[in-house]
Order: C-alpha cells, then structure tokens, then sequence
C-alpha cells in the first residue's frame, strides 16, 4: 500500500491508498465539459472510422465527475506531476551528456 500526506487548510492527514483495480486504460483524447458546480471529463483511446458512414467517432470508455474545486485541485496535481517528471528527464539527460 501506498502512503500519502493530505493538507488542506489547517488540517493535515495521513492516508494509506488501497487499489480496488489496478487496471488501467490509455486515453489520449478528452472532452470536457464545466458549469458552475461541476466538471466532467469523458476518456478516450482515440477516434476510430465508423464503417457505417466513414466519420470519425470518438468512443469514450471512462467518464469522471469532479466538483469544480476538485478539478482545480486535480490540474495543480497533474501539473505539479509534470513539472516533477521534466525536471527528473532535464535531470537524467545532464547526467547522459556528462557520461559520454
């Protein structure tokens, strides 16, 4: 299992994570949708051919409900997520430049 410290506000805890399912499926295209409360965001693989007609579809195999403060919350996440991982590759490529 794995550990993390959640802080909001004044009030900090320590959960333990447990994976109900550890599948997971690929998604390269979303489509969101935002009002004042709420924020939904629709997973996809990709768009594929409809052989009835020859259109594009862009069937959606997960869909996700986020209030608007836990979209907010899920962004900054995500972000803080890439900056981490650009920082470990600007990292690791320095290190290969000094090896050769």
């Amino acid at each position: 299992m794995s550990m993390i410290n959640l802080s909001e506000n004044k009030y900090s805890q320590q959960l333990k994570l447990r994976y109900e399912k550890t599948s997971a499926l690929y998604a390269s295209q979303f489509v969101i949708t935002a009002n004042g409360d709420e924020v939904i965001v629709n997973f996809s693989s990709g768009s594929l051919p409809d052989s009835a007609n020859g259109d594009s579809i862009l069937p959606i195999h997960t869909r996700i409900a986020l209030t608007a403060n836990g979209a907010k919350k899920l962004a900054n996440l995500i972000n803080q997520a890439l900056s981490a991982n650009i920082a470990t590759q600007g990292m690791n490529e320095a290190k290969s430049h000094t090896l050769n």
